[in-house]
């Protein structure tokens, strides 16, 4: 083995090692810095605008921008998490209320007494014994939803002192993100070891993804999100903010989307014998809440993600598993990323 052989591997393999140990230093802000390149993507072609125009003010149209935005997004986020936190609470109040009361069992009782459910358990539960584990296991349920429900009343006091701090974090590493996102990008661009051609396709397959993530799967789920909300308000079901958070996130996730929670109140309505409300509930999810989908996402996404509908959904619900809510965005761009340099590695290699 020569020298300069040596020499390189010793350096790659220290250049690693130093860029896994700076993962681990500023991985507990990941997610301020991940939910601070977002808002900073989706305010960026404003500030280049105006900063084009007053080169010289370059700081203080970034300050400007970042003082702009966080004015906008405060006062909706502060109205969002006390109304959120109430109503999570009054939920979790409601779950403990009614398993308390019996009402679950009541409920399960409702459904078991349905004609197909009865088919099903006359050929299942023809024993007493499994009669007796069906009524245990009932039991064992609605104490563990009491206790679960104790359990997340601690966690999201803990996690609001946490979401403030993120919350300031973020805002400062936008006004950074505005000031420097060329010269990153840049050091990044020219950083990466790859041909010049192939560095503007996959630079470019990344920014139109986060692109079409961001502007499309985002917007597209808070519109399903509003309008759910909306019609949980409207047909007096409880804790309507709450639910239309919950659309939020399921319909960032691809196949099941909003459909996930709507239909679930579906059920539950029929369950309890209010077939109007789960009609009416049934059309406006159907033809508006998951119908806004088909028309929306296409609009503003398009074609630019041009990603395998399966693997989409599962490294969606991978991501989020492994990355939080953050794994929702990232996850499409690990794929669109891998894709591009699939496509590489086929012109250039095979």
């Amino acid at each position: 083995m020569s020298k300069n052989w040596f020499i390189s591997i010793f350096f790659i393999a220290l250049l690693f090692l130093i860029i896994h140990q700076l993962f681990l230093v500023f991985s507990p802000f990941l997610h301020p810095i991940l939910w601070a390149a977002f808002l900073t993507f989706l305010v960026y072609p404003v500030y280049r605008m105006m900063a084009s125009r007053f080169k010289k003010y370059e700081t203080w149209i970034a300050i400007l921008t970042t003082g702009c935005l966080l004015l906008i997004v405060t006062p909706i986020l502060v109205v969002v998490v006390f109304q959120m936190s109430s109503q999570v609470l009054e939920f979790f109040q409601r779950v403990v209320a009614y398993v308390k009361e019996g009402h679950l069992e009541a409920l399960l009782t409702q459904f078991r007494a349905l004609p197909f459910i009865r088919n099903i358990e006359s050929e299942i539960l023809k024993t007493e014994i499994l009669e007796q584990g069906l009524s245990d296991w009932i039991l064992r349920s609605t104490r563990a939803v009491g206790n679960f429900t104790v359990e997340q009343v601690g966690i999201i006091t803990k996690n609001l002192v946490y979401f403030g701090l993120g919350f300031l974090l973020a805002f400062f590493l936008v006004f950074a993100f505005l000031r420097d996102g060329e010269k990153i990008y840049q050091f990044v661009y020219q950083i990466a070891p790859m041909d010049e051609k192939h560095k503007k396709v996959v630079f470019a397959q990344i920014t139109g993804t986060f692109a079409a993530v961001i502007r499309g799967q985002l917007l597209t789920s808070f519109v399903q999100a509003l309008i759910a909300a909306t019609v949980f308000q409207v047909l007096g079901l409880p804790t309507p903010l709450f639910w239309g958070a919950v659309t939020f996130i399921s319909a960032l996730i691809p196949v099941m989307g909003a459909s996930l929670v709507w239909v679930s109140f579906v059920i539950y309505l029929v369950i309890i014998q209010s077939y109007i409300k789960a009609v009416i509930l049934f059309l406006l999810g159907t033809f508006l809440i998951s119908l806004i989908d088909n028309f929306l996402k296409p609009a503003l996404i398009g074609k630019r993600t041009k990603l395998p509908y399966f693997l989409l959904f599962l490294g969606i619900l991978g991501g989020l598993k492994l990355y939080g809510l953050s794994g929702i965005f990232l996850a499409p761009i690990l794929l669109s990323l891998f894709f591009a340099l699939i496509q590489i590695y086929r012109e250039e290699y095979l």
